[in-house]
This record gives structure tokens, C-alpha cells and sequence, in this order.
């Protein structure tokens, strides 16, 4: 078979042109697999391109450190070395390209030059744009930086936020140092919204800011005690109301400052002087219960210990005032103890005499509860004050002829024939208290003589006697029995007829004797030799 003859410009029976090792390292450079496909060999392209991925990806989201990125770049390295290696290891002269004649098929010289050219022109693009990347990115940190410095986190956030993908490919350790200072500028952002509202909570926020890694701003310190002494200054205020709980936490909170954080004196002083500039408050009571405590509080030699100075200068006024409010509202124990407590702290107030006064009418008005507690308590008519009587020093002396008020108890019939003047209704209004016992056998007045047609003989003799009511009767002054033991009530005796009544079934007559017929007069004249002596 003759050969097939062929012409000079048939491009099939031309040879590939040999790969050039500049170019493809060049193309390799880019990281994008050129100089491989420059070769033809586009599995090892794929492959290439395939591990670049998967470092970026690594670098991107898992390792976001340095080395990691001396690992891309090692890679990057041995890719083009790789590459140069692979196409011959050797640097060709670049001619002109020729398009046609022998020579143009005999070593592919005439495609060194744009091979070159695109290596070269990919690669700057992809390394223009990294180094590019890497500069922005350099510039957002540092100016986000400087904003975060000065406190300025919304600023510093916003400017952090020109971030992107491209920003974390090309320089994934410094976005990562960005991402740790917007985590702590959040913190920071946070922290100033509650600090209005919860000042230690606030504070508690600008801890966990303190120990991040992202943290830049050097005011952290001074910004916790601020708020330590705002919130400090929130329980002082709430103590102002006699609040003892918020008064321990908020001189607690002062001791924390005074503790934690160095060169504080000056401010926790200006907090201790508004809380102590509110004294007194408007409720005498209230003081003294702040008082109280600052004049319990143990002394630990520092600013607090200036609270001690205004207890004296404060506190005899509210003990005497609060006890004064306390008589108003009828809390007598509770007034006699603040007169007293003032009496024993205070020997040489001007207010002594005032809380004497105050002192001894509070103790009339307990004696007086005390006396009318025991009158309405007890079994029956008789209440308890007969067997336990109790003074009341508020009440007039038995002395001088009288009438002296008294309250009868045992006796409601007696009672009843008394005249309203001589009977009190409290123990307010008494001088004498009588218990009246059960009505027995009196004086005998007079003995008569009664014909019965039912007695032996036809006489039957009675006798006719007072009746003896036994008493006990206290002075309610002293709450000392006073008086004779008993009162007589007299009557009218020897009736002309004697009516009786008999249960046997014999008759016997009149009983031998019977108690004489008393009027209101009679027992008007019994109890008055008690109440009109």
C-alpha cells in the first residue's frame, strides 16, 4: 500500500509540543491545576485541585492557626515544585511562534511564550488577590482593634462586619482573632445594656469578657467597680427604708471594692456619704433601725468605719421619735423599750426627760392592758384579777371619803341596785375592784315567835339574820386587797306572816331562820361602806 502522503499544514501529524517546566510550574502556582492542564494531565488537575479544597476548607472552618497555613503554603510550594519537576526540570529559550514550516513541528518552541503568559497571568491574579485579601483584612482588624480599645464596640462591630469568605480563605488566623473580639465586644455591648438594670449582673458579664480571648479593652477593672458601687448604691438606698438586709449587702458590696479592686477609697467614700447624707429619714423608726446596725457594725479601720461618726449625732432623735410613733399606734411595749433604750445608751441627751415621760406612760398603759386583760378573763362572774390582781399606778388612790369608782363582779343582782356614779365600766375609770362571793348566814337581828298549827306546842321561833356576802376588794392602784372581808346586808325582819314551803310529807312549820327582807337602800348602805367609807 503506498503511504499516504501529507501536507505541511496538516496539524494531525504534527507532535504535541513539549510541556514547559516555567509555565507549568507557573500555572501550578495558582493553585488551580493549570500547569497540570497544560500537560494534559487532567486526573492529577482534578486530584490537585480536589486537596487544595479540602486544606481550605480545613484552614476555614476547623484549623485557623498559623502552622495550618504553613501547611497550605508547603503544599502550594510542592505543587509548582511538583509541576516544574514534572515537565522536565528545565528552563527553555521562549521564541516567536511560528505557524508554519518544519522547524514549527520540530520542538514546539513557538509555544513557550504564551504558556508562560498565562501561567504567569493566573497566578499573579490568585496571589494579587490573597496578598490583597490578607492587606483588608489586616486593616479591618486594626482598626476594629483600635475601636474595641476605646470602648467602642458598636464601632468596632460594624466594622468587623466587612468581613467575608474571601477575608477567611486568604488570611483564616487573623478573621479568627476578629470572630474572638466580636464575641468580647458582644460580651462588652451586653454588659452596658444591663447595667441599668442589674448592675451585678452587668458586672458578672464583664468577668467572663475579662478572661476571653478577645478581650482588648484595658477599662474592664474600673468599669466592675463602678458597677459594684452602683449597685452598692441601690441597696444603701433601699436601706434607707430600715431595710437591715440591704443595708449588710450594700456596705458588703463597699468592703468587695474596697477589697477587689485597688485605689477605690475616693468613690466608695462619695457613695458612703449620699447614703449617710439621707439620714435621718423620714420614719423616726426607720433610722433607728439603721442606727442600730451602724452602731453594731464591727469597726475594720478603713473609709466605712465614718458610718459609726452620725449614730450619735442621729440616733437619740429617732429612738425618742420612734418611740413616740409607737405610743401613737398603741404599741406600748414596743415604746417603752425604745424610751429605755435611749435612757441606757444615752444617759446625757438633752431627750432624757422626754423619754422618761414617754417611758412611765407607756408603762401605765401596759399596766392598764394587763389589769383589763385579767377582768375579762376567767370562769363565771369572777374574772381572773380576783385571784391574780395586778396594779394599774394610773388610778386614784383609795383615799378620802369617796365615792371611789368600782367594778363589782359576782354580784349582778347587787350591782344593779347601785347607783351608776359609783360603778365603773373599765378599769380606766376605777379606784377599787370587789369580787362578791355567795350569800351566807349575817348577824342574827332579831328572833320572833310564829304560831304554826303544824308545830308541836303551836309556836315556832325564828330568827332572822343579815345577809353576809364575802368580799375581796383591791386597790387597783396597788393591786393590794384593802377593806374588810365581808359586807352585811340588813333588812326588815319579823313579818307578821311567814310564807314557806315545805318538801316532806310532814310538815315541821317555818324554818328556824331566815334572812331579812333588804331593799336598795339596805344594799346601797352594805357596799357603800366600801366605795363611801
Amino acid at each position: 500500500m503506498d503511504p499516504i502522503p501529507v501536507s505541511p499544514g496538516d496539524r494531525s501529524s504534527r507532535p504535541e509540543p513539549a510541556p514547559d517546566s516555567p509555565a507549568v510550574a507557573l500555572g501550578n502556582a495558582s493553585l488551580l491545576g493549570l500547569g497540570y492542564l497544560m500537560m494534559g494531565r487532567r486526573g492529577l488537575a482534578l486530584g490537585t485541585g480536589a486537596v487544595t479544597v479540602v486544606l481550605l476548607a480545613v484552614l476555614v472552618l476547623v484549623a485557623r492557626v498559623a502552622w495550618f497555613e504553613g501547611v497550605v503554603l508547603l503544599w502550594w510550594a510542592g505543587v509548582v515544585v511538583h509541576g516544574w519537576w514534572l515537565a522536565g526540570g528545565r528552563l527553555r529559550r521562549s521564541e516567536p511562534v511560528r505557524t508554519a514550516g518544519p522547524a514549527a513541528s520540530a520542538g514546539g518552541r513557538g509555544w513557550v511564550r504564551p504558556q508562560r503568559l498565562v501561567g504567569l497571568g493566573t497566578a499573579l491574579v490568585v496571589l494579587l488577590a490573597v496578598g490583597y485579601l490578607r492587606f483588608d483584612a489586616s486593616r479591618i482588624e486594626q482598626d476594629a482593634a483600635a475601636a474595641h480599645r476605646r470602648d467602642d464596640c458598636m464601632r468596632a462591630l460594624s466594622i468587623l462586619g466587612e468581613l467575608w469568605a474571601g477575608h477567611r480563605v486568604a488570611d483564616a488566623p487573623r478573621t479568627a482573632r476578629a470572630e474572638d473580639s466580636i464575641a468580647a465586644c458582644r460580651l462588652l455591648v451586653k454588659a452596658g445594656r444591663q447595667a441599668a438594670d442589674d448592675p451585678l449582673l452587668a458586672a458578672g458579664t464583664l468577668e467572663t469578657y475579662r478572661a476571653h480571648p478577645g478581650a482588648l479593652w484595658q477599662g474592664v477593672e474600673g468599669r466592675r467597680a463602678d458597677l459594684f458601687l452602683a449597685q452598692a448604691a441601690g441597696e444603701l438606698n433601699t436601706a434607707l427604708t430600715g431595710d437591715t438586709k440591704a443595708l449588710a449587702a450594700g456596705f458588703g458590696r463597699l468592703s468587695q471594692v474596697l477589697g477587689e479592686f485597688a485605689g477605690q477609697e475616693s468613690e466608695v467614700g462619695k457613695v458612703l456619704d449620699g447614703f449617710l447624707g439621707g439620714l435621718p429619714v423620714k420614719d423616726a423608726c426607720d433610722t433607728k433601725t439603721i442606727t442600730d446596725w451602724l452602731a453594731e457594725r464591727p469597726a475594720g479601720g478603713g473609709v466605712l468605719d465614718r458610718a459609726a461618726d452620725v449614730v450619735p449625732k442621729v440616733a437619740p432623735a429617732a429612738i425618742v421619735g420612734c418611740g413616740d410613733d409607737l405610743a401613737e399606734d398603741k404599741d406600748w411595749k414596743q415604746a417603752k423599750a425604745q424610751y429605755e433604750q435611749l435612757l441606757d445608751q444615752y444617759p446625757k441627751d438633752d431627750l432624757v426627760a422626754r423619754a422618761k415621760k414617754g417611758k412611765d406612760r407607756a408603762g401605765l398603759q401596759i399596766e392598764l392592758a394587763n389589769v383589763r386583760r385579767l377582768l375579762k378573763g376567767g370562769s363565771g362572774d369572777e374574772p381572773k384579777y380576783c385571784a391574780k390582781p395586778a396594779p394599774y399606778r394610773g388610778a386614784a388612790p383609795y383615799r378620802g371619803k369617796g365615792p371611789h369608782r368600782a367594778m363589782l363582779f359576782g354580784r349582778g343582782d347587787h350591782k344593779k341596785n347601785l347607783p351608776s356614779s359609783w360603778l365603773a365600766k373599765d378599769a380606766a375609770d376605777a379606784v377599787l375592784v370587789i369580787c362578791a362571793g355567795d350569800t351566807k348566814d349575817g348577824t342574827a337581828v332579831r328572833t320572833c315567835p310564829y304560831n304554826s298549827t303544824f308545830v308541836i306546842g303551836g309556836i315556832q321561833n325564828v330568827t332572822f339574820r343579815k345577809r353576809k356576802i364575802p368580799v375581796r376588794v383591791y386597790e387597783l392602784r396597788t393591786g393590794k386587797r384593802v377593806g374588810p372581808r365581808s359586807v352585811q346586808i340588813g333588812g326588815s325582819s319579823c313579818p307578821p306572816r311567814i310564807h314557806y314551803t315545805y318538801y316532806g310529807p310532814i310538815d315541821t312549820g317555818p324554818p328556824s331562820e331566815k334572812f331579812v327582807k333588804s331593799s336598795r337602800s339596805d344594799v346601797r348602805a352594805a357596799y357603800g361602806s366600801l366605795i363611801k367609807p
